[in-house]
């Protein structure tokens, strides 16, 4: 993984914190399932099943 990689997964998790953090109960959910899927993507096992 290399700066830019982690620059925009940096980016997208404040996103998403941001969402989590004053979100309603719909952007709460919303912000973890893509959070998931973020994490699974950068797994290296998982990343080759999805």
């Amino acid at each position: 993984m290399d700066q830019a990689q982690l620059t925009k997964l940096a980016i997208a998790g404040a996103i998403l914190f941001a969402g989590y953090k004053w979100g309603n109960a719909m952007v709460k959910g919303a912000a973890i399932s893509l959070a998931a899927v973020a994490v699974g993507r950068n797994i290296p096992y998982v990343k080759d099943v999805i």
